[in-house]
């Protein structure tokens, strides 16, 4: 699968520090923490008192670490039943309109050149293959992958997810629940989990929560990590 990273190359600028081949910062980590009260409605809106117990992240950088001005916000918890996942994506009002979403197909390409967020989770916790890729744009359509072969994604895996997308004046919001069955291509869950976390802008912007240092988006050594997750056998297939 081409890497949606590719159709932004031109639009990228590489920090001195990069260029001078000063090493790269540590990766990131993120402790999450479990839910101690009711889950959230999946319906594309951050109101549930759920959401205020989650982990947040609120800085995010573009490929090379440089900085951005866009205010995104994600929001990661969990419980017995479900991983559940969030993005806010705030955008000028103007801009709500030409938000772009030519994909209406689950698992067409390209969709990594619409508006879209990608999550990428790595159970076993290590920082290679393989790891799951979930994509959404800003119509709610999704593209999901079980990533094992640096040459072939396969998309056969079908998370059985539920996701809502929702819009406002300025800005959308996506909102997830995975089962943890549906990460049933890897053998086990680690108490700490590869991640990462992306943001295309039509308008020309790629953001990262771990920024790759690289033209594709699938470098799994340069990922974050989520700390605190449970341990569980999830049942390779």
């Amino acid at each position: 699968m081409r890497s949606f990273a590719l159709s932004f190359a031109m639009l990228i600028l590489v920090t001195p520090s990069v260029l001078a081949g000063e090493p790269l910062p540590k990766p990131l980590e993120l402790t999450v923490t479990k839910l101690t009260g009711p889950p959230p409605k999946i319906d594309g809106v951050l109101d549930d008192e759920a959401w205020k117990q989650a982990s947040t992240i609120t800085k995010f950088m573009r490929t090379y670490g440089l900085e951005s001005d866009t205010k995104c916000r994600v929001l990661i918890t969990y419980d017995d039943k479900n991983l559940y996942l969030a993005a806010e994506c705030p955008e000028p009002e103007e801009q709500m309109p030409k938000l772009k979403a030519q994909v209406y197909k689950h698992d067409g390409d390209p969709i990594w050149t619409d508006d879209e967020v990608e999550f990428f989770l790595g159970p076993t916790g290590k920082r290679d293959l393989p790891y799951y890729q979930i994509i959404v744009n800003c119509k709610g359509v999704t593209f999901d992958t079980f990533v094992h072969k640096w040459a072939n994604h396969d998309k056969s895996w079908e998370p059985k997810d539920e996701v809502k997308v929702g819009t406002g004046k300025e800005g959308w919001t996506v909102e997830m629940a995975l089962p943890w069955e549906c990460f049933d291509r890897t053998e086990s869950s680690a108490a700490e989990w590869v991640f990462n976390f992306a943001h295309v802008r039509s308008i020309g912007e790629l953001l990262f929560w771990a920024p790759v240092f690289s033209e594709s988006a699938h470098q799994p050594d340069r990922f974050g990590m989520l700390k605190g997750m449970p341990v569980r056998p999830l049942g390779k297939k």
